[in-house]
């Protein structure tokens, strides 16, 4: 289990927008019969919301309004790829998304079904817009908490790790200290979520900052990225992976490479969690990239050294690349960690 002020968010999250932002209902082919019956359900995860941006962003990813709970309008979004056999996907939603006020208006800090989370992370160019953005999103949340119960079952995690902004996972790292200090004045759970391309003492110094209450990582590795703590050899293969190039740049693009989810992350993610114990860091993890089967659990305990009744794992693309194994993904964790 990961308890973070006293909360117990167990030891299994979604990464953020699984569910997409509610939680309430998934995503079309989440209902369907079979995959039901095959093993898709969700119980027993914490949710964690799709990121948003402070203002309404584009991106990507075509979505409905509220009356559809800001569901994609596209039922195979074209910026998305998933390869059928490998279940190696590619996305390029690029935060897509109507803006933390329409979200928090319709819901979003809703927690009745028990303890949440929420994902916040700005788009902006500059240094000083994204600081900005978020001193504007921490303002309105915090009016929001003073007048909800949610205020005891609600964390906010800080995205600096989305690969398709634009910015560099690698560069907006080094901001994680000033908005954990931002984003203090919430008095709720702060997770920082970062990239394997985030430099291990980059990580260590926000783990070590006193808002800090957890690190999760990785999200998808953007294309063709090289990962510095790697020697050549041990780089992700990209042209073994797609031999052609990116299948997003070669629907349009604007969708630029997009970002890898696949089990190629999974050894990467475990060596990280290593290092990141090497150098000392104590705080709790949340440890997911990779997770196709129950066994990469499994994987992730025993060489990623994740600590029963302190650290979590999460899943993600694996909820759209083979959903009929989020349920045996979600035992084991228990089994291991809780």
């Amino acid at each position: 289990m990961t308890t973070l002020r006293d909360i117990d968010f167990g030891p299994c999250w979604d990464a953020p927008g699984v569910r997409g932002w509610f939680g309430k209902d998934g995503y079309w082919y989440h209902h369907l019969p079979l995959i039901r019956l095959l093993g898709l359900d969700f119980k027993g995860s914490t949710r964690v919301a799709k990121t948003t941006t402070f203002e309404p962003n584009e991106g990507n990813l075509p979505i409905g309004g509220a009356e559809v709970l800001f569901q994609p309008k596209e039922l195979i979004p074209r910026c998305i790829f998933i390869n059928p056999l490998s279940g190696d996907t590619l996305n390029s939603v690029g935060l897509a998304g109507p803006g933390a006020r329409e979200l928090i208006k319709h819901g979003l800090l809703d927690g009745s079904n028990g303890p949440s989370m929420i994902s916040f992370m700005s788009n902006k160019k500059t240094k000083e817009e994204r600081l900005g953005d978020l001193k504007a999103f921490v303002t309105i949340l915090k009016a929001y908490l003073l007048h909800t119960s949610s205020l005891r079952t609600i964390a906010l995690q800080l995205n600096l790790s989305c690969p398709n902004t634009g910015l560099d996972p690698s560069h907006l790292v080094e901001e994680g200290e000033e908005m954990l200090s931002i984003a203090s004045a919430l008095g709720i759970p702060l997770i920082v979520k970062i990239n394997l391309l985030a430099p291990i003492e980059s990580a260590k110094r926000i783990a070590e900052h006193p808002a800090c209450d957890a690190l999760c990582f990785t999200n998808a590795l953007p294309f063709n990225a090289e990962i510095p703590w790697l020697s050549q050899r041990e780089q992700v293969p990209w042209t073994d992976l797609f031999p052609d190039g990116s299948p997003l740049m070669a629907r349009n693009k604007k969708f630029g490479g997009g970002g890898y989810s696949g089990q190629r992350l999974l050894p990467l993610v475990a060596r990280y969690a290593r290092k990141l114990r090497e150098a000392g860091v104590e705080k709790p993890f949340n440890v997911g990239g990779g997770i196709r089967h129950a066994r990469d659990v499994d994987y992730l305990v025993e060489n990623g050294g994740l600590r029963r009744g302190k650290d979590s794992i999460f899943f993600a693309s694996v909820a759209m690349a083979r959903p009929w194994r989020v349920r045996s993904i979600i035992t084991r964790a228990y089994d291991l960690l809780g």
